[in-house]
């Protein structure tokens, strides 16, 4: 089954069209294709937990769309992709009680401590935009954006950010900070992947195993 011309057909083309023109001259790990991920991800797990499908199909769709603002303004991305999808909703005439829905389930794709998720819609969308960071995919987005950021790939600089410190501090942990059964049965193999990756990469770069 291809989950993302699943998600996609069952969209409004337009609003489709309108959400992928946010995502022009984005870094590679927070592309079109990033979001098409995600979008595959949450159908996947929203079906196999019961979710409402047309409030979680949305939120995918628009959860990364205030990236651009967000690097000309240091808003939160999440806060700007939840103020324009209420805009872009109520513009296609959808009720305030669903807009509120879209919006909560887009907030909540950050974890915070003051709004971490707590629908179910909300916990897919988390969990889906998380795997999307470990894995073989996790390791080449890691990799890319050390790159559109200027640091090294490998460094004993402790005030350089590496892939291998970002793994170290971020990537190892979130294998336990999701919250389906579904998501943490497909974070399983990917965890293991990228912890042999970095095993390896560990191992090539002191010279010693």
């Amino acid at each position: 089954m291809n989950y993302v011309k699943e998600a996609l057909a069952a969209l409004p083309a337009d609003l489709v069209a309108e959400a992928q023109k946010r995502f022009d001259g984005q870094d590679p790990a927070h592309d079109w294709q990033h979001n098409l991920r995600v979008m595959a991800m949450c159908e996947r797990i929203g079906r196999e937990e019961g979710a409402k499908m047309e409030v979680l199909r949305l939120a995918a769709l628009l959860h990364d769309i205030g990236r651009a603002e967000e690097r000309q303004t240091g808003e939160c991305h999440a806060e700007i992709s939840a103020r324009l999808a209420g805009e872009w909703l109520s513009e296609r005439s959808m009720t305030e009680v669903f807009i509120s829905h879209v919006q909560s389930t887009i907030l909540a794709h950050r974890f915070r401590k003051e709004r971490p998720p707590h629908t179910l819609e909300e916990k897919i969308l988390f969990d889906a935009d998380k795997l999307d960071s470990i894995g073989a995919i996790g390791v080449a987005r890691v990799f890319a954006y050390t790159g559109v950021i200027g640091q090294p790939i490998q460094s004993d600089d402790p005030n350089q950010h590496t892939p291998y410190k970002e793994y170290t501090w971020k990537l190892q942990r979130i294998k336990d900070k999701l919250f389906t059964k579904t998501a943490q049965k497909i974070a399983e193999d990917r965890h293991r992947f990228m912890t042999n990756f970095f095993e390896q990469w560990e191992w090539e770069v002191t010279g010693i195993r």
